[in-house]
Protein backbone atom coordinates (compact mmCIF):
# COMPACT_ATOMS: atom_id res chain seq x y z
CA UNK A 1 0.00 0.00 0.00
CA UNK A 2 1.18 3.80 0.48
CA UNK A 3 3.66 2.50 3.10
CA UNK A 4 5.71 0.35 1.22
CA UNK A 5 5.34 2.54 -1.81
CA UNK A 6 6.32 5.36 0.76
CA UNK A 7 9.76 3.13 1.25
CA UNK A 8 10.61 1.93 -2.07
CA UNK A 9 10.68 5.44 -3.36
CA UNK A 10 12.99 6.18 -0.49
CA UNK A 11 10.31 9.04 0.24
CA UNK A 12 10.55 10.57 3.76
CA UNK A 13 7.10 9.18 5.43
CA UNK A 14 5.41 12.08 6.47
CA UNK A 15 5.22 12.88 2.52
CA UNK A 16 3.66 9.93 2.25
CA UNK A 17 1.44 10.92 4.78
CA UNK A 18 0.67 14.75 3.41
CA UNK A 19 -0.38 13.02 -0.37
CA UNK A 20 -3.40 11.23 1.13
CA UNK A 21 -6.70 12.19 -0.07
CA UNK A 22 -8.26 14.78 2.31
CA UNK A 23 -11.75 14.71 3.45
CA UNK A 24 -13.62 17.33 1.27
CA UNK A 25 -16.91 17.14 3.43
CA UNK A 26 -17.87 20.33 5.28
CA UNK A 27 -17.34 19.88 8.67
CA UNK A 28 -21.44 19.59 10.64
CA UNK A 29 -21.38 23.06 12.46
CA UNK A 30 -23.65 21.22 15.29
CA UNK A 31 -20.72 18.95 16.19
CA UNK A 32 -17.88 22.17 15.80
CA UNK A 33 -20.06 24.44 17.99
CA UNK A 34 -20.40 21.32 21.07
CA UNK A 35 -16.66 20.71 20.66
CA UNK A 36 -16.13 24.46 21.08
CA UNK A 37 -18.06 24.20 23.85
CA UNK A 38 -16.67 21.41 25.82
CA UNK A 39 -13.30 22.82 25.77
CA UNK A 40 -15.03 26.38 27.12
CA UNK A 41 -16.10 23.92 30.24
CA UNK A 42 -13.07 22.45 30.35
CA UNK A 43 -10.69 25.57 30.64
CA UNK A 44 -13.15 26.88 33.16
CA UNK A 45 -12.76 23.72 35.25
CA UNK A 46 -9.12 23.92 34.60
CA UNK A 47 -9.08 27.80 35.70
CA UNK A 48 -11.03 27.02 38.76
CA UNK A 49 -8.87 24.45 40.08
CA UNK A 50 -6.22 26.95 39.71
CA UNK A 51 -7.75 29.76 41.46
CA UNK A 52 -8.42 26.85 44.44
CA UNK A 53 -5.00 25.83 44.43
CA UNK A 54 -3.41 29.52 44.65
CA UNK A 55 -2.67 29.75 41.20
CA UNK A 56 0.59 27.99 41.35
CA UNK A 57 1.47 25.28 39.14
CA UNK A 58 3.30 22.13 39.72
CA UNK A 59 4.15 20.03 42.14
CA UNK A 60 3.73 21.89 45.78
CA UNK A 61 6.40 23.10 47.33
CA UNK A 62 8.22 20.71 48.94
CA UNK A 63 8.03 20.02 53.05
CA UNK A 64 8.99 17.03 53.74
CA UNK A 65 13.01 15.82 53.80
CA UNK A 66 14.54 12.73 51.76
CA UNK A 67 14.58 10.87 55.59
CA UNK A 68 11.20 11.71 56.03
CA UNK A 69 9.89 10.61 52.60
CA UNK A 70 11.90 7.26 53.13
CA UNK A 71 10.77 6.87 56.51
CA UNK A 72 7.38 7.33 55.15
CA UNK A 73 7.70 4.72 52.33
CA UNK A 74 8.99 1.88 55.06
CA UNK A 75 6.10 2.56 57.01
CA UNK A 76 3.59 2.36 54.64
CA UNK A 77 5.51 -0.71 52.92
CA UNK A 78 6.02 -2.86 56.69
CA UNK A 79 3.15 -1.83 58.47
CA UNK A 80 0.23 -0.86 55.90
CA UNK A 81 -2.94 -1.86 58.29
CA UNK A 82 -1.46 0.54 61.01
CA UNK A 83 -0.23 3.46 58.74
CA UNK A 84 -2.81 3.73 55.87
CA UNK A 85 -2.29 6.94 54.41
CA UNK A 86 -4.58 9.45 56.44
CA UNK A 87 -2.83 8.61 59.35
CA UNK A 88 0.63 9.00 57.28
CA UNK A 89 -0.32 12.56 56.49
CA UNK A 90 -1.55 13.30 60.43
CA UNK A 91 1.83 11.78 61.56
CA UNK A 92 3.91 13.87 59.24
CA UNK A 93 2.13 17.22 58.99
CA UNK A 94 1.68 17.28 55.63
CA UNK A 95 -1.94 16.53 53.40
CA UNK A 96 -3.05 13.23 52.17
CA UNK A 97 -2.44 14.26 49.03
CA UNK A 98 1.27 15.00 50.08
CA UNK A 99 1.34 11.49 51.18
CA UNK A 100 0.18 10.22 47.85
CA UNK A 101 2.56 11.72 46.04
CA UNK A 102 5.66 10.48 47.84
CA UNK A 103 4.30 6.66 47.93
CA UNK A 104 3.86 6.64 44.39
CA UNK A 105 6.92 8.22 43.98
CA UNK A 106 10.32 6.07 43.39
CA UNK A 107 13.22 8.42 42.04
CA UNK A 108 16.40 9.04 43.66
CA UNK A 109 18.11 12.57 42.27
CA UNK A 110 21.46 12.76 42.86
CA UNK A 111 23.05 13.98 46.28
CA UNK A 112 24.03 17.54 45.69
CA UNK A 113 20.07 18.07 44.44
CA UNK A 114 18.96 15.90 46.99
CA UNK A 115 20.73 18.35 49.94
CA UNK A 116 19.36 21.18 47.91
CA UNK A 117 15.75 19.78 47.97
CA UNK A 118 16.44 18.67 51.90
CA UNK A 119 17.50 22.91 52.22
CA UNK A 120 13.77 24.05 50.65
CA UNK A 121 12.03 21.40 52.79
CA UNK A 122 13.56 22.75 56.07
CA UNK A 123 13.34 26.54 54.86
CA UNK A 124 10.05 26.26 54.04
CA UNK A 125 7.69 28.14 55.88
CA UNK A 126 5.59 26.45 58.71
CA UNK A 127 1.99 26.05 58.95
CA UNK A 128 0.46 29.08 61.07
CA UNK A 129 0.09 27.99 64.68
CA UNK A 130 2.13 24.79 64.43
CA UNK A 131 4.83 25.98 67.23
CA UNK A 132 7.53 23.37 66.32
CA UNK A 133 10.17 25.50 65.20
CA UNK A 134 12.05 27.67 67.22
CA UNK A 135 13.77 30.73 65.49
CA UNK A 136 15.61 33.19 65.86
CA UNK A 137 15.07 36.95 66.37
CA UNK A 138 15.86 37.31 62.90
CA UNK A 139 13.43 34.71 61.75
CA UNK A 140 15.70 32.50 60.62
CA UNK A 141 15.41 28.44 61.25
CA UNK A 142 17.69 27.16 64.60
CA UNK A 143 15.74 23.45 64.65
CA UNK A 144 12.56 21.83 64.38
CA UNK A 145 11.00 19.85 67.17
CA UNK A 146 10.43 16.39 66.23
CA UNK A 147 6.37 15.20 65.66
CA UNK A 148 4.22 15.27 69.30
CA UNK A 149 7.03 17.62 70.99
CA UNK A 150 6.09 21.29 71.88
CA UNK A 151 2.83 22.46 70.55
Amino acid sequence: GLRTSALLARTPRWVAVAARPVDLEPPDPALEEAERARRRRAAAKLQRLRRELGGRRGAPERTLTWEAMEQMRFLRRELPEEWPPQRLAQGFGVSPDVVRRVLRGRGCPPPHRRLRQDERALNAAPAPGTGREVRAPDGTLLYRLPRGWGG
